[in-house]
């Protein structure tokens, strides 16, 4: 796809409109409007401009990367958070793409890190508000498991599906002693996150691409986000991501010696 005479990856557009999707849904079922996500993409995206622009010396470039993070930001944090904490978080994300990097390639998920920083200045917790479920008609849905065809697009179904597949069966193993049914196995499926699972944990730059790395990979932040929740850490799902990046950055690093 072409944009301004330029080349885009399907995967940015795609990225984009599924993400401003759910958002501007999720915000009108809550009757609030997003205006601390609004400031994450722009904040995000005039920094990656400017950094691109001025440290990098290269041509004026739409920035979709940019975009994408302040989304996820905007998206994970309150939906009415300080304009504040959006500006640390973005600012921390978008120069840690350029500045924190292994072989020209990120270390961390820059939304992931930005917001374990800014979150925890302001005393506020990770709310992921557009990953929530609707009632319609008295069931209750979820609309991000739509986001799959991201993690397909991005190549890192594997680590998507051994994440989802590791949570549900730790899930149903923490509930070993009480009844289980259909119902109880629906909840758990409604319970995962699909937005972390399916958008940051597919992070091409920053995951996997060989389907068996990928399945541990997903696999082992779940356990690390299991493990952290069961002992009420804050932050778990970032937490785990983060650590799940120092492992893959360990394993590019050392693999081929």
């Amino acid at each position: 796809m072409k944009i301004l005479s330029r080349p885009v990856s399907n995967m940015y557009i795609l990225s984009i409109a599924l993400l401003s999707t759910l958002a501007a849904i999720s915000s009108y079922t809550l009757h609030v409007f997003p205006l601390s996500l609004i400031c994450a993409v722009a904040i995000a995206g005039i920094l990656e401009i400017l950094i691109r622009k001025f440290y990098l010396k290269h041509a004026f470039k739409m920035p979709y990367s940019g975009l994408i993070t302040g989304l996820i930001i905007g998206s994970v944090a309150p939906i009415n958070v300080s304009l504040l904490l959006v500006l640390i978080a973005s600012t921390i994300a978008v120069v840690s793409k350029f500045f924190i990097q292994y072989k020209s390639s990120n270390i961390f998920n820059p939304a992931a890190l930005g917001l374990i920083i800014a979150l925890p200045i302001f005393g506020l917790g990770d709310e992921w508000w557009i990953a929530s479920n609707y009632n319609i008609y008295g069931i209750a849905i979820t609309l991000t498991p739509i986001l799959i065809i991201l993690a397909y697009k991005a190549r890192r179904l594997a680590a998507a599906a051994a994440f989802v597949l590791a949570s549900l069966a730790l899930a149903l193993l923490m509930e070993m002693g009480s009844k289980l049914s259909i119902t109880a196995i629906v909840t758990l499926l409604f319970g995962i996150n699909y937005l972390f699972a399916f958008v940051m944990l597919v992070e091409p730059k920053t995951s996997p691409h060989k389907n068996y790395s990928q399945v541990v990979y997903g696999a082992l932040l779940a356990i690390l986000y299991m493990a952290f929740a069961s002992f009420r850490i804050p932050y778990s799902l970032l937490a785990a991501l983060l650590i799940g990046n120092v492992f893959y950055l360990l394993y590019r690093k050392y693999s081929r010696r």
